[in-house]
């Protein structure tokens, strides 16, 4: 029963000189027993170190599990906030958002989880952080809880659960001192405080530490003139970099810093300082800009060292930081950050070209068809390039190249190639820009090779990854132009790492002759490319014998007419309408001759569909020295056409047929093939394909020319059942027809059922494994008869309606080996038990429990049978601790305690359980289940581990 239950990051430690306000830290506590607590007080008041007490409060004596994240600049920006909350969690996500902190939140079930923000205020009202927390504060798992500490409200509504009194407010009044709390303190120190300081926390506590003072300016003074010359130089460094290392603040200050031990300094659990608010009303900090913004900018924190010149009011640095914000992000800016800082810009500095291009990308990030992005960005990058910033101007025509592709604006991508022209190739970046923009237009020129020598001298590696990234899926593209697909996908596997990524590199390798999967979306990021991504896979599964009913409208471009032709000519032929497919490329070639270069080279990306539908075409690739990737696509072609004519020479590889032909056209080959003995292609087609496959052959069967070819397919290649079947091995075995069980004989039969249960559990079945466990004390040949007969029973059981002679659909015998058609029309229980493993699925998965799995085979599988159980127990946990955090802790003890009846010992349902009855507020259940833990404990002789211990302490006090 050991769970790790620590989850406290960057929390400030109490200072010695405070004095512990038990009232206060009893008060906090009790953030356990409400959804959301707020705290919210001007500065001084004292509040984190308030909830820094509460939580090491928590650690004596743990109700739950605690996790700190102080909120800071960049926090208004959603992912950046959520990747904090969840690196705060231990829960590092690709993609940061409000369902997966919420999921995390889940995952600490059944221990409570307290999630403290402290200085919410730095995440103002409106923006995308605020609505991430309003977000995860309205779907708060039942075991969650919030509490948002800052000198405002947050900037998100809570009224619903203010009225359902599930909000704890503690204010200004709550965390003042008290008379006796600040009497106490005084003759801790021995000394007296002259004048009502109203419990203001931070100044009776600054005033304490520099005597007698008449005012807050006074007392800080007198603190500041005690410090030496290193130490206040190092007070105001932190001050300016907000919160920082020792290193860090030595490299501003310029003195080494060992410990910074000053009034309102606070020590985070991490090693880094931070100053209390108040001291920057007190220190000059205007020298120490430059060198804090630049600790800043290295760290990566763009967004900290914006808000330390927007302060300061330095635009001229504000504007190198803007730049700098665009270069290192381009089309994942956060927009949120960069539009604090263009309203924070006074009106006769945001005509200033690094505001303009600021403004462009804000722009672009909200809506990049915005035809305004474009004015923008070329005002911003004349004005660079006239000041002699190369550096910038390359910035903005990235950020131009990024729009362009967004849309798809090959004339805007002109434009910008000639502007390119203008820029110094002396920095990497530059190069980039130059070889990369350079790439385009010779790729627009119908010249991908010209385009590669570009793209092999742009230093990618030397520039800002979002910059690089766009480069090298242009790399990609180029080389898939070429016909060099496997090249094209091993770069992108290589080099990138995202869905798009995956998705390109698939579709390269199916062009290059790869029969590969696709998986995700076949959505982008631009209209346009999801109307590439929707040409690429009409063609591809037009393969497989699918059309699409969607239009592809007439395109205005040479590049996009050529995708649109593609999709509408294989959709044609899949529907057997060959002649319009020779009329839409017959139309194609009228609008782009073949002579259109670029129009030419992006009809080779589909090289055998116009290599068989276009004389024209077909005469030109002929004579054509042509890529690895579109020979293969010429010679499947050229395969396809000379079956036609008779000439059965060419043994077209299985994968090709697949990947360069439409079905009709693959299927027709392999009829052909089949007539004259090689059945290969036909059986290949049907196991990879599925139902389309034999579709196709009987409608070729009505063709006298093919007949022959597809009634020896259809003798040989079985067709499937035409009802699905179901296997049910969880508990005592049942054979489905149409979801409904079937009564036959065959099922009363103990080895026909060992065997289906052998088949079911073990993928591919060895003959002479299934003679060792069913048949050991038989001599082989008894024991191969019985195999035999048993195998035609499971025939008859699974496809009764076969005919006799009549190859099995679902039950096939290769060589040494049985096994079953798993997928499509024929399914087991297992099989989905082993799949839903997401945690919506987990109710189904469970539902499919009817008992101990595959009784007739206990002794013979034992260990696998284990295996099973034990995956069940696991689900009736996770479905449980769902529950729980959906309130429902009444069906969660009752899954705890069916994980129980099978495993007695397990630690994870002995917690759930008594976090269920505990939730419930059920004292007799509480009672009963943590004597079950008791008695567990004990007859294992071992001790709770931490979460165990703090369910068992509050079972206590719930019993």
């Amino acid at each position: 029963m050991g769970d790790d239950t620590t989850g406290l990051r960057a929390v400030p430690r109490p200072l010695e000189v405070e004095l512990p306000r038990l009232r206060l830290v009893d008060r906090l506590r009790a953030r356990w027993c409400r959804p959301v607590t707020l705290v919210v007080a001007g500065a001084g008041f004292g509040k984190t170190t308030a909830l820094a007490q509460a939580v090491r409060a928590n650690l004596l004596e743990p109700r739950g599990v605690d996790v700190w994240v102080t909120c800071g600049p960049g926090h208004e920006d959603a992912a950046r906030l959520a990747q904090a909350i969840l690196d705060a969690l231990d829960s590092p996500s690709p993609d940061p958002g409000a369902p997966e902190v919420l999921a995390a939140l889940r995952r600490r079930a059944p221990l409570d989880v307290c999630l403290l923000l402290d200085d919410v205020h730095e995440i103002p009202a409106g923006s995308p952080g605020a609505a991430l927390l309003g977000a995860v504060a309205r779907a708060l798992p039942d075991t969650a809880h919030l509490v948002l500490s800052g000198r405002c409200a947050p900037g998100f509504p809570l009224a619903r659960r203010e009225a359902a009194g599930e909000v704890a407010a503690i204010g200004t009044a709550d965390l003042a001192f008290s008379g006796a709390e600040t009497a106490a303190l005084a003759r801790r120190f021995g000394r007296e405080l002259p004048e009502d300081l109203n419990g203001w926390p931070a100044l009776v506590r600054l005033s304490l530490t520099a005597g007698p003072a008449a005012s807050w300016r006074y007392a800080a003074e007198e603190v500041l003139s005690s410090l030496t010359e290193p130490v206040r130089a190092a007070l105001a460094a932190l001050v300016a970099l907000g919160c920082a290392t020792g290193d860090e603040i030595s490299t501003v200050s310029g003195t080494p810093v060992k410990q910074l031990e000053v009034p309102l300094v606070d020590r985070l659990d991490d090693g880094r300082y931070r100053a209390h608010d108040l001291w920057a009303n007190l220190l000059p900090t205007d020298h120490l800009r430059d060198k804090a913004v630049e600790v800043l900018c290295a760290r990566g924190d763009l967004a900290a060292a914006g808000r330390v010149v927007c302060r300061a009011r330095d635009w001229e640095l504000l504007a190198r930081l803007a730049i700098e914000l665009v270069r290192t992000t381009l089309s994942v800016l956060p927009w949120a950050t960069a539009q604090r800082w263009l309203d924070a810009v006074p009106a006769q500095h945001a005509d200033e070209p690094a505001f303009l291009l600021l403004r462009a990308a804000v722009v672009h990030a909200r809506d990049f068809t915005d035809p305004s992005i474009d004015c923008l960005v070329d005002r911003a990058c004349a004005q660079l390039l006239e000041a002699g910033d190369h550096d910038g101007a390359a910035v903005a025509l990235g950020q131009a190249v990024i729009t362009a592709h967004s849309r798809g604006d090959l004339v805007r991508l002109a434009t910008v190639a000639h502007q390119a022209q203008r820029l110094d190739a002396s920095t990497p970046v530059l190069r980039l820009l130059r070889h990369s923009v350079a790439a385009v237009v010779a790729e627009l020129a119908g010249d991908p090779e010209q385009a590669l020598v570009h793209l092999a001298q742009a230093p990618t590696s030397e520039v800002p990854q979002a910059l690089a990234v766009s480069t090298i899926r242009f790399h990609v593209h180029c080389l898939s132009m070429c016909g060099r697909g496997r090249e094209a996908a091993e770069l992108a596997e290589r080099m990138l790492d995202d869905d798009l990524a995956r998705r390109h590199a698939a579709a390269a390798r199916w062009f290059d002759g790869e029969a590969v999967e696709f998986h995700g979306s076949d959505a982008d990021s631009t209209a346009r490319g999801e109307f590439v991504a929707r040409a690429l896979h009409t063609v591809i599964a037009a393969s497989f014998g699918d059309t699409t009913t969607q239009p592809f409208a007439e395109q205005d471009n040479p590049r996009d007419a050529v995708l649109a032709c593609a999709a509408q000519a294989a959709v044609a032929v899949t529907r057997g309408e060959e002649d319009l497919a020779r009329d839409i490329y017959k139309q194609h070639l009228a609008r782009w001759p073949v002579d259109v270069k670029l129009a030419e080279r992006h009809l080779r990306r589909f090289l055998t569909l116009g290599y068989v539908l276009s004389d024209e075409l077909r005469e030109r690739w002929d004579s054509t020295d042509l890529g690895p990737s579109h020979r293969r696509a010429r010679a499947a072609g050229r395969a396809f056409l000379q079956a036609r004519q008779g000439d059965l020479r060419t043994n077209l590889p299985e994968e090709h047929a697949l990947c360069f032909l439409p079905l009709p056209w693959s299927v027709e080959l392999a009829v052909r093939h089949a007539a004259a003995g090689r059945t290969t292609l036909g059986i290949w087609l049907a196991d990879r394909v599925g139902p389309a496959v034999h579709r196709q052959f009987r409608e070729l069967a009505r063709d006298p020319g093919l007949a022959a070819g597809a009634a020896k397919l259809l003798a040989t290649v079985p067709a499937p059942p035409e009802h699905p079947i179901g296997i049910e091995v969880i508990g005592p075995m049942r054979v489905t027809r149409d979801g409904v069980a079937v009564d036959a004989p065959q099922l009363r039969r103990v080895r026909v059922r060992q065997l289906l249960g052998l088949l079911v559990l073990r993928p591919v079945l060895g003959r002479e494994q299934a003679v060792d466990l069913l048949w050991p004390d038989l001599d082989p040949a008894s024991a191969a008869r019985n195999l035999r007969v048993t195998m035609t029973h499971l025939r008859r059981l699974l496809e009764p309606d076969r005919a006799g002679g009549e190859a099995s659909y679902c039950l096939r015998g290769d060589g040494d080996t049985i096994r079953l058609v798993r997928g499509g029309v024929l399914t087991a229980d297992l099989w989905s038990f082993h799949e839903l493993s997401d945690a919506d699925q987990l109710s189904e998965a469970v539902a499919l429990w009817r008992g101990e799995p595959l009784p007739d085979l206990i002794e013979e599988c034992e260990a696998e049978i284990g295996h099973v159980r034990a995956r069940y127990v696991q689900n009736l946990l996770a479905l449980g601790e769902l529950r729980l955090v959906s309130a429902d802790p009444a069906e969660a003890w009752r899954l705890a305690d069916r994980a129980l009846t099978l495993e007695p010992f397990e630690p994870r349902a002995h917690r759930l359980a008594l976090a269920a009855a505990l939730r419930a507020r059920n004292p007799q259940r509480t009672v009963e289940t943590r004597a079950r833990v008791l008695d567990s404990l004990r007859q294992l002789g071992v001790r709770p581990d931490p979460a165990t211990e703090i369910l068992l302490r509050q079972s206590v006090t719930g019993s």
